[in-house]
């Protein structure tokens, strides 16, 4: 007899003497027993809720630089032609919304293009780019020219109105009579760029979108010749590259290329393979000594994708090249699978996936996939009912924990965690203006108290802005937070909630 099966008999022979034995006894002595076991096991329960979490904000403890946060400019047909487009724009990158910093935008691969003189086309000629919608010039374009006209307006809108500083542009797929099968928009089958015959030609086709838009007055900060390379399955625009040929087409044809234009300040990124784990894998198979920006999305890891899953990625791994110190961007991520959830638990995904980027694997910045939608999709922020009214996700909230509070140059800081209880919970500083944010995540369905101790700093009273499933509005003002005698700033994280905690050193 194993340890194990005479602890089963001998519980066995105990429970057995102790029925007897309660068999005689009254049923009002055996309801009593029962309702003190109840009653002390749910005081142990509750004990065990109210473990505290500890956490040690160290202002020295600098990791890396916040370059800020994002959101795609799509789909732009949908975008540019919704009665909504100008509230839409200021919800995300105005004052008064998400004050987004990034735009990301899409080099098509339609644009008319001039080999000789190397000039793309961006605008349709002889149509202004505030034409009505409804006007019959707008009516008689084709669809390529108003995803052309309508790129260029949010682009150009979103620039004059809010400064946005930072704009992005990724390519699909390069003009299809460059690609090895030219009939197919896709990247199936491994049709990708003709590097024999038109390596030199598409580069020059990035610089001339890029110039051509310089021309409008709109910077393209960085440019990205590929989204996700390694898509050889789906059957949207897609252009398959190898890891060791976009490093060579980088080196020796696009920054080439750029230089030529006078666009010599303008970045690339690479590679913004569809998981942060497939782009650990492919950008350190790649030269990246012309690569200033290395970049990945947010989505499950192909073997996660083969079993079946789709979404945020929950649990990505730190990259295993050296980055050269170079930044490294989450240039797209959505939850991509399963039925539409505008609520808080749409909104925790999202909340998981951007700590774990940012506070697990030193991301730089952090891009949404698609600003707004014009149907109820989880891959939007802001989607659009049945009735044309506008629907703000708890997504939209949980970007804003992000987005309003932490600005581009803050740095992240350490944040020592005991206990944890579930919490995520990442700082960040800003070194010029002593302003710091801190974000806590709770999963979990029960409420967590937290004491929060500051290390190489004071701060006064903290302002705490809470996003649950029951708030309404968005980032709410819940109250203010101010420090004990010795310092200690003791709150409760309400449960299945998204919080920041904002302050200025003193």
């Amino acid at each position: 007899m194993n340890r194990n099966q005479f602890v089963f008999k001998s519980i066995s022979c105990f429970g057995l003497m102790a029925s007897l034995w309660l068999t005689g006894c009254q049923k009002q002595v055996l309801s009593t027993n029962e309702d003190d076991a109840v009653n002390r096991l749910n005081q142990l329960n509750a004990q065990a809720a109210a473990v505290t979490t500890n956490a040690v904000v160290e202002w020295n403890q600098e990791r890396q630089k916040i370059d800020g946060f994002g959101a795609f400019g799509g789909r732009i047909v949908p975008f540019f032609e919704s009665p909504k487009r100008d509230s839409i724009l200021d919800y995300l990158w105005g004052n008064s919304g998400l004050k987004l910093n990034i735009l990301r935008g899409k080099v098509l691969h339609t644009y008319p293009f001039n080999q000789q003189n190397r000039v793309v086309t961006i605008k349709p000629a002889g149509v202004d780019i505030d034409v009505a919608v409804n006007s019959p010039a707008y009516q008689a374009l084709s669809a390529d020219a108003r995803e052309h006209l309508g790129q260029l307006w949010i682009l150009k809108k979103a620039k004059e109105r809010f400064q946005v500083p930072v704009i992005i542009a990724s390519t699909w797929t390069p003009p299809l009579y460059m690609k090895t099968n030219p009939n197919s928009i896709s990247g199936k089958w491994f049709n990708g760029l003709n590097l024999n015959t038109s390596s030199t030609l598409f580069a020059r086709y990035l610089a001339g979108f890029a110039k051509a838009y310089q021309n409008e007055g709109i910077t393209i900060n960085a440019i990205s010749p590929t989204n996700e390379p390694e898509n050889v399955f789906s059957d949207w625009d897609a252009s398959y590259w190898a890891s060791n040929k976009l490093g060579e087409f980088v080196t020796n044809n696009l920054r080439p290329a750029l230089n030529e234009e006078g666009l010599q300040s303008t970045k690339i990124i690479a590679s913004e393979n569809a998981a942060w784990g497939t782009a650990n894998t492919f950008l350190s198979g790649m030269d990246r000594s012309n690569v200033d920006i290395l970049a990945g999305h947010g989505y499950v890891e192909i073997t996660e994708l083969i079993g079946g899953k789709r979404g945020f990625n929950q649990s990505p791994s730190k990259w295993t090249f050296s980055t050269g110190g170079k930044p490294m961007w989450v240039t797209e991520a959505s939850d991509d699978g399963g039925n539409y959830d505008a609520g808080i638990e749409g909104g925790l995904k999202l909340a998981v996936n951007m700590h774990k980027l940012l506070a697990d694997c030193d991301a730089s910045a952090y891009v949404f996939w698609l600003g707004m939608l014009a149907f109820q999709n989880n891959e939007a922020l802001i989607c659009t009912r049945s009735d044309g009214s506008l629907e703000f996700t708890k997504a939209y909230d949980v970007m804003g924990h992000y987005s309003r509070f932490i600005k581009a140059n803050y740095k992240r800081i350490n944040v020592a965690v005991q206990n944890a209880n579930g919490l995520l919970i990442s700082a960040y500083k800003d070194p010029q203006t002593g302003k710091f944010a801190m974000v806590v995540t709770n999963t979990g369905s029960s409420s967590v108290p937290l004491d929060i101790n500051l290390s190489g700093f004071v701060g006064g009273q903290l302002s705490n802005y809470q996003t649950t499933a029951t708030s309404t509005g968005h980032w709410g003002l819940a109250g203010m937070v101010a420090p004990t005698a010795n310092g200690v700033y003791s709150l409760t994280i309400p449960a299945k909630s998204v919080s920041t905690l904002e302050g200025t050193k003193q």
